[in-house]
């Protein structure tokens, strides 16, 4: 197989962890699984010559896994200034910027208190990133961003639009190291 096929496996095995993980209600949960998939993401698009995206992909990982344990505000500004830094390192034209508002939405959204501030910022994310994938003409990336998309909103509806009622706080949101400083 050359390159871009490999690049598209990459990308539907990252395809599966996005998809369980709008479907989880817990927010660490949610993020392992984030973790998984950025990690596969940036993979396929360093076989497609996408330095940027990669960056950005790579950046986010480590992010995710740093969300699972701390929500504290330094992180979120440490995360933003990465980002900003990895765009100059790895600029590569006009997709560069929207990987950098992609991330900057995932890395708000990351950093909220709840899982639902968080999905409605990573709304966001998916839009510039399902732009991006149109844009850099990679198939399965596209399918994937769109599939992300309107899994959050089935996952968002599902645990958060039957009711009027807030769902109550799990013990994990409530427990959580760095709960005094979110974004």
């Amino acid at each position: 197989m050359n390159a871009f096929a490999w690049s598209q496996v990459l990308a539907a095995g990252a395809f599966v962890s996005g998809m369980v993980s709008y479907q989880l209600r817990d927010r660490r949960h949610v993020l392992l699984c984030l973790t998984s998939l950025a990690v596969l993401n940036a993979a396929h698009f360093l076989l497609l010559d996408r330095t940027t995206p990669a960056v950005m992909l790579l950046l986010t990982a480590t992010r995710y896994v740093t969300a699972m344990f701390t929500r504290h505000r330094a992180f979120f500004w440490l995360y933003l200034a990465a980002a900003v830094v990895g765009i100059t390192l790895s600029y590569s034209g006009p997709l560069s910027w929207l990987a950098l508002a992609g991330v900057f939405f995932g890395t708000f959204g990351s950093f909220q208190p709840t899982d639902r501030a968080m999905r409605k910022c990573f709304f966001c994310g998916n839009s510039c990133w399902i732009l991006h994938n149109i844009l850099a003409q990679t198939p399965v990336a596209i399918v994937m961003e769109v599939a992300f998309f309107a899994s959050n909103v089935v996952g968002y509806w599902r645990l958060y639009g039957r009711s009027a009622a807030p769902p109550a706080q799990t013990s994990e949101e409530a427990n959580e190291p760095g709960r005094e400083e979110p974004v």
